[in-house]
């Protein structure tokens, strides 16, 4: 997305201007800006003060941080295997381990309703 040539700044104190009477034509020919983007910032940014838009810009910065984080913490998860996964190859090793169950009266039961099969 290009980059907007006005600063969060200017645009809170366009909207201001607005707000306050002075024409919305009048208001987009002084900044070189067209009606759409005017009621798209009025949208976006409508009814907060200066400091909030700068608190705005501020929060979604952070936003695009952390989801970029995310991204990348789950392709690092996805990539690596877990140690101690379930598979065919702990279930080989750990006679104990569900997988490693071919059938019902194998192992010891264990869980929340544990008592219950037993009782066969």
């Amino acid at each position: 997305m290009r980059r907007s040539r006005h600063t969060d700044d200017e645009i809170a104190f366009l909207l201001q201007e607005a707000e306050t009477g002075v024409p919305i034509a009048a208001i987009c020919a002084s900044a070189y800006v067209s009606l759409r983007t005017f009621y798209r910032w009025r949208r976006r940014l409508g009814g907060l003060p200066p400091a909030g838009v700068a608190r705005l810009g501020r929060i979604e910065a952070e936003n695009a941080r952390l989801k970029a984080e995310v991204v990348r913490l789950r392709q690092a998860l996805l990539s690596a295997p877990l140690p101690g996964a379930c598979g065919p190859e702990r279930a080989a090793i750990d006679p104990q381990h569900p997988a490693a169950l071919r059938f019902r009266g194998q192992g010891a039961s264990v869980g929340r309703f544990a008592f219950v099969r037993s009782a066969n």
